[in-house]
């Protein structure tokens, strides 16, 4: 494995971050070279690919809709396996990123995160599931278009069923904006007036709408939530197994 660092700095690849590094509340900590989120992953080279595979990288987790896939594939490499996991049945268009935003996140990106974790338990507990099995064979990298909202979501489950600080959950998730900056500051300028004052607040990644959602998994007991959906507590003590040192 290339030297854990806590972010892959890639020309071509959108804010690729290692999960490692938090400790959990029973002292334990996240391993580095287990778990990667990242962003859109479709203008890799093969040379950044090649550095995820030497990283550890066996398994790729694509939470994109069928409709932003069909607009760029994950070239992925002999040795690495690649996995369909949305999140949501809503078919997000690539082509129209700023209109598809505004009705998975009507209302406020809070409400939105909410909604897809209410009503996308079955399609949750799947990643879930698809990801542990992939520790089994080595890092798992899972990734959607900007690496914070879908990517997020399944990070913060994660998280938290490893028993990481609601602290240390929002302030991961925080920092996404920071890597996203500039590409969002593009996007919106190319924005009228109007559109850009309502999609400038769902580029962002405050920490009110993590902390809404951490108290959420408190409501529903995440663990608890997730076995209704046929996840069960082997499969979670597995993830443990891998991903906790």
């Amino acid at each position: 494995m290339d030297r854990p660092v806590r972010r892959l700095r890639m020309e071509h690849g959108l804010n690729i971050r290692d999960m490692g590094g938090f400790e959990t509340n029973d002292g334990r900590v996240t391993a580095f070279g287990k778990l990667l989120r990242a962003g859109a992953l479709q203008k890799l080279t093969p040379q950044e690919w090649g550095r995820l595979k030497e990283y550890g990288v066996r398994t790729v987790l694509d939470l994109r809709s069928l409709a932003e896939i069909e607009t760029g594939r994950d070239a992925v490499p002999e040795g690495v396996e690649w996995y369909h996991c949305p999140l949501q049945t809503e078919q997000i268009d690539a082509k129209d990123i700023t209109g598809s935003a505004e009705r998975a996140f009507a209302g406020s990106l809070t409400e939105g995160y909410l909604n897809i974790v209410k009503t996308n338990g079955a399609l949750l507990a799947s990643a879930v599931r698809q990801l542990i099995a992939g520790l089994e064979k080595g890092a798992v990298l899972f990734h959607c278009t900007a690496g914070k909202d879908r990517t997020g979501i399944l990070a913060s489950c994660i998280f938290t069923l490893c028993g990481i600080s609601h602290e240390d959950i929002v302030a991961d998730y925080e920092v996404t904006y920071t890597y996203n900056k500039k590409g969002m500051n593009r996007l919106l300028r190319m924005l009228d007036e109007e559109t850009r004052g309502r999609m400038e607040p769902l580029m962002r990644s405050d920490a009110e709408s993590m902390e809404r959602l951490l108290a959420f998994y408190q409501e529903i007991r995440l663990s608890k939530y997730l076995e209704a959906y046929g996840l069960t507590e082997e499969e979670m003590e597995t993830l443990k197994h891998y991903f906790l040192v």
